[in-house]
């Protein structure tokens, strides 16, 4: 368990050392959870002291009920320390740790200033319930705020099969004050102690779309899965890469901020924890035939926080039809082409409607062709309910095949 008083002004990003600490914390927390071979709690609570606005304290605790850790931990921490300057924190880390067998608290102070070789750097201290790593620092707390509930909602996509997550916000500053509570929730019941990491992560994926507005059903969403193991001779060690995409079909008239948008999020994780992508594996989504799938790909970036975003170019064949019919100074071409689409006369043809009705009369003809026979000699699967429908269809054919012989 650990606790600190970061960020209280400017803006700081993902990359900012409060953030790495933090990012620190939670990641080795996550874990020790994944070491207990019984159910955890990860428990995030951040709480605002009722102190002047101009300092904005903020108190964050992490706590976890895992068990054992690394040197790496504190290797990292040590690292760390020396991104943060001392007039900020004076790297002195306060441990409370005990065991369910133990009647003892145990609380250690661990000053990373201190040199490897010095007594003081590990100190044992009397026992008490209480720790925290105190950061005096000015920063925006309400965007230190937002990016931490991101953060933690990433964490809830992984629906790690022993590790429950929460997160409590406090706000005692204003007058407004008030709780809440972020805790791991779902509506798919059909997730089981035994049910794999890929498929915990196509259900947290499907409820993070849900939350976004994408569509309101998840039978709607269209997934596509993949596994590879990459294997490093010289450390003699594999890592094993699982990979989820998810597109939702979304219809013009849906209120969401994601409609009609030309860019991808990726989440990346490592060891069930949310991280920056690798240059590698950017390459690699990058380097994917998008177009044999349907889709137009622009390239991606990584923005500045360098999370990885993929750009996309789907409607730029729907955006040169609506261009050439509303530009057209034949009237009668322009209400032909009105009526073929469906609109009527006394609709808002402007520019945008129009585009909208061609790239969903387009998607439909792609989603029929889909499940065409040859598409499996044409393109690889990319949704497994594809593979579905094509084995029902060939099932059904067999059956009236069977009918017609008896």
């Amino acid at each position: 368990m650990a606790s600190s008083s970061p960020p209280s002004t400017a803006s700081s990003t993902s990359s900012s050392p409060y953030r790495k600490l933090l990012h620190s914390l939670i990641y080795w927390a996550v874990q020790r959870c994944r070491m207990s071979e019984s159910p955890c709690r990860l428990t995030i609570s951040v709480k605002r002291s009722p102190e002047s606005a101009c300092s904005s304290p903020l108190r964050i605790s992490v706590s976890d009920t895992g068990v054992g850790s690394k040197l790496e931990e504190f290797l990292e921490l040590d690292d760390l320390t020396r991104e943060i300057p001392v007039e900020k924190w004076d790297g002195t880390l306060f441990i409370t740790t005990t065991g369910i067998n133990d009647k003892t608290i145990y609380r250690y102070q661990f000053n990373l200033q201190e040199d490897t070789s010095s007594s003081a750097r590990f100190t044992k201290l009397a026992t008490t319930s209480k720790i925290c790593l105190c950061l005096s620092t000015e920063a925006d707390v309400d965007d230190f705020i937002l990016w931490l509930v991101g953060f933690v909602r990433k964490i809830f996509v992984l629906r790690a099969s022993n590790l429950a997550c929460e997160l409590f916000v406090e706000q005692t500053a204003s007058a407004e004050s008030g709780h809440v509570c972020l805790s791991q929730d779902s509506d798919d019941v059909h997730l089981s102690i035994t049910t794999s990491s890929i498929d915990r992560l196509v259900s947290g994926l499907k409820d993070y779309a849900l939350s976004h507005g994408n569509t309101s059903d998840r039978d709607h969403l269209k997934i596509g899965t993949g596994a590879a193991k990459y294997v490093d001779k010289r450390k003699d060690k594999g890592q094993l890469v699982e990979v989820v995409i998810m597109i939702a079909h979304t219809s013009s008239d849906l209120s969401c901020w994601m409609t009609h948008c030309s860019s991808t999020q990726v989440l990346h994780f490592e060891d069930f924890v949310p991280c920056l992508i690798s240059q590698s594996s950017f390459n690699v989504l990058t380097s994917i035939d998008w177009q044999s799938y349907g889709f137009k790909s622009k390239g991606g970036f990584m923005d500045d926080d360098g999370n990885a975003v993929l750009q996309w170019d789907n409607m730029a064949f729907a955006r040169s039809i609506a261009g050439l019919i509303l530009s057209s100074n034949d009237q009668e071409f322009q209400d032909e082409c009105i009526a073929l689409l469906g609109l009527g006369s006394d609709q808002d043809l402007a520019e945008g409607t129009v585009r909208s009705c061609i790239s969903e009369k387009m998607n439909r003809v792609i989603k029929m062709n889909d499940t065409k026979e040859n598409v499996e000699h044409n393109t690889p699967y990319l949704f497994e309910c594809e593979r579905l429908d094509e084995d029902y269809i060939q099932l059904h054919d067999e059956d009236q095949d069977l009918i017609r012989d008896f």
